[in-house]
């Protein structure tokens, strides 16, 4: 009987390490290999404009675009809605940020967007 308690506990430490795996969150949410990832501070090159993510929310984030030429252009996007910035047509697909509700912290975060279809 005390070899089947060892292999019980076993199979126990092995169903709560991956438990524990599965719940730590660690790297980046599900999003599409083609997404841009948008840190909040930094900004990325994407096929002629130049973006950058502010004012992050639990689902949204104010999405900065400069072509260089003319003034910045900012769109608002909401997840599972798109937005158009500089003429271009833009869907925010996943938004992380620190707290939650009223905690939120606007100013940090990490966004992913894609392309969207006009």
């Amino acid at each position: 009987m005390a070899r089947g308690g060892r292999g019980f506990r076993g199979a126990l430490v092995v169903g709560l390490v991956a438990l524990l795996a599965a719940c730590s969150g660690g790297g980046s949410p599900d999003v599409p290999d083609d997404a841009v990832h948008l840190k909040a501070g930094e900004k990325v090159e994407f096929e002629g404009l130049t973006l950058e993510a502010a004012n992050f929310g639990e689902e949204s984030v104010s999405l900065i675009a400069s072509d260089g030429k003319d003034f910045d252009d900012a769109v608002d996007l909401v997840i599972g809605r798109p937005g158009v910035v500089k003429g271009r047509s833009f869907e925010l697909v996943a938004v992380e940020v620190d707290g939650e509700g009223e905690e939120v912290v606007e100013e940090s975060g990490e966004a992913w967007i894609v392309p969207a279809e006009d």
